[in-house]
């Protein structure tokens, strides 16, 4: 038997053993003497998904009223209205026009039954910005007059038009996780993202690991990462992108070697 077969034997089951305890594929780097065996693991994070982040306005409904309350009686205002998208929405804006009040009480608009303005305006125009989480499906706005109390003479009244926009930001952030164990980091010597996909727009792509940031640029990623950013147990992976941009991502990897 030739002297170099035995060498040769233990060498393909070395191979062997290294393939069954990383749980990878072993390849050789080229350099030195006959290449060095390296095994990997790749991690899939996902295929074919959307990240995007957009901006915009939509105008939902106008009115004009006016309202008044008071001893001898009442005139409030009721409408419906829709939202499309609400899950997205902002910030409410209402502009409002005042164009006579006496100013006995105060001025009430509600969205929902909360309150977005409570006061007593001043003639003219005002913008009021409110929280988008007020919104549903289908919403209700309700303009009243609060009483004149002791005026018994006159009711609380006020004339007014009304506008009333939504706010969007459409973010989608996808999130992904996957497990390594106490072997694996003790034994990974590099990490690499590797990102197939297209963009629309002219935002950067972010990607965080653990919530440390390892990626900004644009498709496609091919980048090794500081294996620092991982840890024993559940990793969590975060993409997310700038205003008026959307990524359409094919494929999202990483790759460990050891």
């Amino acid at each position: 038997m030739p002297d170099f077969v035995p060498v040769l034997i233990v060498a393909v089951l070395l191979l062997i053993v290294l393939l069954v305890v990383f749980g990878g594929s072993i390849f050789f780097v080229p350099g030195g003497a006959g290449g060095k065996a390296v095994s990997s693991r790749t991690v899939v994070l996902g295929q074919d998904f959307v990240v995007k982040y957009s901006e915009g306005q939509s105008n939902i409904t106008s009115f004009g009223w006016e309202v008044s309350q008071g001893l001898f009686g009442n005139s409030d205002k009721k409408i419906e209205f829709a939202v499309d998208n609400y899950r997205d929405a902002s910030e409410g804006v209402l502009k409002l026009k005042t164009w006579n009040s006496n100013y006995y009480g105060n001025f009430i608009i509600k969205i929902n039954d909360q309150d977005i303005y409570r006061g007593v305006p001043d003639i003219g125009d005002r913008t009021i910005v409110f929280d988008g989480s007020v919104f549903k499906a289908s919403n209700s706005i309700e303009v009243e007059a609060e009483s004149s109390g002791w005026k018994i003479w006159a009711p609380t009244v006020y004339i007014f038009d009304a506008s009333l926009s939504v706010n969007y930001i459409g973010r989608i952030t996808q999130n992904f996780s996957f497990s390594l164990n106490e072997r694996e980091i003790a034994n990974v010597d590099r990490a690499r993202l590797l990102i197939f996909g297209t963009r629309k727009g002219i935002g950067d792509l972010h990607v965080k690991v653990n919530g440390r940031e390892i990626f900004s640029g644009i498709t496609t990623v091919y980048t090794d990462f500081g294996i620092d950013s991982l840890k024993v147990g559940n990793n969590f992976v975060e993409l997310t992108t700038e205003t008026d941009t959307m990524y359409n991502i094919s494929s999202a990897q990483i790759v460990l070697f050891f």
